[in-house]
């Protein structure tokens, strides 16, 4: 049975967005593609989303500034610093899941677009799509405090990117 899945796409803070040149209409069909790919990856079979019975998962995508994911980092991972991207992950994180009629909502992802936009190697899209995909392999439990498992999401983000 194939996976379904859906997002939001919000700002939290006041954002001109023509000024970075994002639309959220572009970013629904990059990311839709993104999940094409993400969710057929033979290599994510062992996350926590493909066992059980879930046919469905969800999430948000907020976009911020800096001061705000600065307080946001301060604040939940005690970091006082501006960051690129930080996941809330409600659902492999946490072992009192909940899956309501086979759906399971996996969580939050909140990126920067100051910091995406001081980073970027290529373009501003291209950076904040690799900040979300980084993203939704956290949320689907999947993390990177070791070098073997840096490589690994660094691995597979790369190679999702590459494909869109």
């Amino acid at each position: 049975m194939k996976m379904k899945s859906s997002f939001t796409l919000t700002k939290i803070d006041e954002i001109n967005l023509k000024k970075y040149n994002i639309t959220f209409k572009n970013y629904k069909i990059q990311i839709k593609k993104m999940l094409d790919v993400l969710l057929n990856l033979n290599e994510l079979k062992t996350s926590k989303i493909f066992r059980g019975d879930i046919n469905k998962i969800t999430f948000d995508v907020a976009f911020c500034l800096d001061n705000t994911i600065h307080q946001i980092n301060r604040q939940y991972r005690k970091k006082d610093k501006a960051t690129d991207v930080i996941t809330f992950s409600l659902f492999c994180d946490d072992k009192n899941a909940i899956v309501i009629r086979k759906k399971a909502d996996l969580g939050q992802i909140i990126v920067s677009i100051e910091t995406a936009d001081k980073q970027k190697k290529d373009s501003l899209e291209k950076e904040i799509l690799t900040l979300i995909c980084h993203g939704i392999l956290h949320l689907f439990g999947f993390d990177h405090l070791t070098k073997k498992d840096y490589d690994f999401v660094k691995g597979i983000q790369d190679k999702v990117i590459e494909e869109l």
